[in-house]
């Protein structure tokens, strides 16, 4: 099965220039959201935003407000999450282009034009990168890392038989409509947050994917994201395998209706699956979610990997992390792991030495 040929006489069909929506969603985020909205309105182009307030209880509404001649504000009833604040959203937007902007973040100068200029009728899925940004908005590195190639083309046979690909997150990502129309509403109950998880997952099983080194958003990093669970390490890990769950459940229905294909074990090939089992067997073994898993395996899956996707110093250094990982005991093994993952907990010489590889050697 194929996705349905657009007509000449669908109203999806685009007679003039694209135009993009823009889908802020904003759950207790009064102290950023304003800054979301303004750095849309500030853009050269016209384009029709959209501001779903998941029932806030801080006067994020009362700063909404204040726009209420130059947005559409959805206001939800009753609290519901991520994926229920992009179904409302999505339900209001008319453009061929959609793009779900986090409150926290904002667009950069240029962006929409940027956006608009890359449009191509029979692409699903874009993929640009992030500017990071600090609480006050100073902007300083990119995400994903530049030296991470990012999804280009038909990579509906890697979704289906890996699990995942390298892509971006919500604000940098950009949606055809015609192809979101396939995919929308997504269960709001299964993603109440990660609904742009969903959204990686399932949309380029109906269409080609482009990636772009422009950055269009900034992405603040600050202590109230639901992706930073400070240092409980289990616990976020415990999040991401779930959600995994959840994004290889809706790979297996979307590619079922299109008569496609999928690996058995989804996450027997996804090494960020593998490594986030690995940190929650590491620190909260009794908690662990999936049976039959044991640390030597899942470090011997996540080196093996590793090994292969570095070259020069990176490698060496991948190469002494998971020989001196093999031989510690457990509480070494979780010294090291959390060197791994949280960069402020590693001594200053490791910090060296993950500069100088960022900047080649």
């Amino acid at each position: 099965m194929t996705p349905p040929a657009m007509s000449s006489e669908s109203p999806l069909a685009p007679t003039a220039p694209p135009r993009l929506s823009i889908i802020i969603t904003n759950y207790n985020y009064a102290k950023f959201v304003a800054a979301a909205i303004d750095s849309v309105l500030s853009q050269d182009e016209p384009v029709e935003l959209i501001v779903v307030d998941d029932c806030s209880t801080d006067n994020s509404r009362d700063v909404i407000g204040q726009y209420a001649d130059r947005v559409i504000p959805v206001f939800q009833e009753v609290n519901r999450g991520h994926g229920a604040g992009f179904n409302a959203g999505f339900s209001r937007a008319t453009s061929e282009l959609v793009m779900f902007l986090d409150a926290d973040d904002c667009l950069l100068p240029g962006a929409i034009k940027t956006i608009l200029s890359n449009y191509e009728p029979e692409v699903a899925i874009y993929h640009y990168r992030m500017r990071y940004m600090d609480e006050a908005g100073a902007l300083s590195g990119i995400h994903p890392s530049p030296e991470m190639a990012m999804a280009e083309g038909d990579i509906s046979e890697q979704l289906r038989m890996k699990g995942r690909y390298v892509g971006t997150i919500t604000s940098g990502l950009v949606f055809s409509r015609q192809h979101l129309v396939h995919v929308m509403p997504m269960d709001p109950e299964a993603f109440r947050q990660g609904g742009d998880g969903y959204l990686s997952a399932v949309v380029p099983l109906y269409g080609a994917s482009r990636s772009f080194e422009t950055p269009v958003s900034g992405y603040r990093l600050h202590g109230s994201q639901h992706s930073r669970f400070s240092s409980a390490y289990a616990k976020r890990s415990r999040w991401c395998i779930g959600h995994d769950a959840e994004r290889y459940r809706a790979i297996r229905e979307h590619a079922g209706r299109l008569g496609l294909s999928v690996a058995a074990d989804l996450g027997a090939h996804d090494p960020d699956n593998i490594h986030e089992r690995l940190v929650s067997m590491l620190f909260a073994p009794d908690e662990h979610p999936v049976a039959g898993d044991s640390i030597r395996q899942l470090a011997s899956q996540s080196a093996r990997y590793e090994k292969a996707h570095a070259t020069g110093l990176k490698k060496l250094f991948v190469t002494l992390f998971w020989g001196l990982f093999a031989l510690a005991p457990k509480g070494e093994k979780q010294r090291l792991m959390r060197w791994k993952i949280d960069a402020k907990s590693r001594p200053a010489w490791m910090r060296r030495a993950a500069k100088r590889m960022r900047r080649g050697g």
